[in-house]
């Protein structure tokens, strides 16, 4: 089980109705529209439009089962994911600009590999890999990854200070291995999860992290956290007796 955070304005509420228009083609607009608004906590769209005119930011916590209950109550068949993949969406765009060192892989792409005739990778190829990395962070398959290790990391604890055998590398293994679903129910997990959606799972939930530069000064793809040995070390012994 998780909960999930995001920031509300004109522009996301936008980008949360283009994506269920994608999903849910068959819900009358009217009837996504309102169902949208109480997933985000409002009784109405009406309301929902009400609280945007204000000058101070909104953030929502997401319900889906009141999205589902409105969809339900107009007869209409429908899966919570939907509103959470297009949430999960827009909270790891926001991890993705404040790190523009992010990608799918991790933190930036590690050291140049070598091409098949044995050259390094240049720096322009480089640069379009990480953008194309980037890109993939925000697809359904990622966002489902973010959303199962926000499941996985609202079982850990955060301590003061930033523990360096906290890799990220290892801790995704552990997400991936952990047995959650969405507040509906539907399953996310035991499932895949890449380095760069634990990150940005983790840094959309609060904790801290620290980076690693090699002898050549290229970033390492891993990061540790402010997590405490002790949740992880439950969560390890959960994963294992399954």
């Amino acid at each position: 089980m998780f909960s999930l955070r995001i920031p509300i304005s004109s522009s996301n509420l936008d980008t949360l109705k283009h994506d269920l228009i994608r999903a849910l083609p068959k819900v009358k607009s009217s009837h996504r529209v309102e169902a949208l608004a109480r997933g985000l906590g409002f009784r109405s769209n009406a309301a929902l439009r009400a609280e945007l005119q204000l000058d101070t930011p909104i953030a929502v916590i997401l319900n889906g089962n009141a999205f589902l209950r409105y969809l339900s109550a107009h007869k209409f068949n429908a899966s919570a994911i939907h509103l959470y993949r297009s949430a999960g969406r827009i909270a790891i765009q926001n991890v993705l600009t404040k790190i523009p060192q992010l990608s799918m892989r991790g933190f930036g792409l590690g050291s140049p590999e070598r091409k098949p005739d044995r050259s390094r990778e240049s720096l322009r190829e480089r640069q379009s890999q990480l953008i194309e990395s980037r890109k993939e962070l925000l697809g359904d398959d990622a966002v489902e990854q973010f959303l199962l290790s926000l499941a996985f990391l609202a079982r850990v604890q955060p301590t003061k200070t930033i523990r360096p055998n906290t890799n990220s590398y290892s801790l995704k293994h552990m997400a991936e291995n952990f047995a959650s679903a969405c507040p509906d129910g539907e399953k996310l997990g035991p499932h895949y999860v890449s380095n760069g959606a634990f990150i940005a799972a983790a840094v959309h939930a609060g904790f801290e992290y620290e980076t690693y530069v090699d002898e050549f000064g290229w970033y390492s793809l891993n990061v540790s956290f402010n997590m405490a040995k002790s949740s992880l070390d439950i969560l390890n012994h959960e994963n294992r007796g399954r």
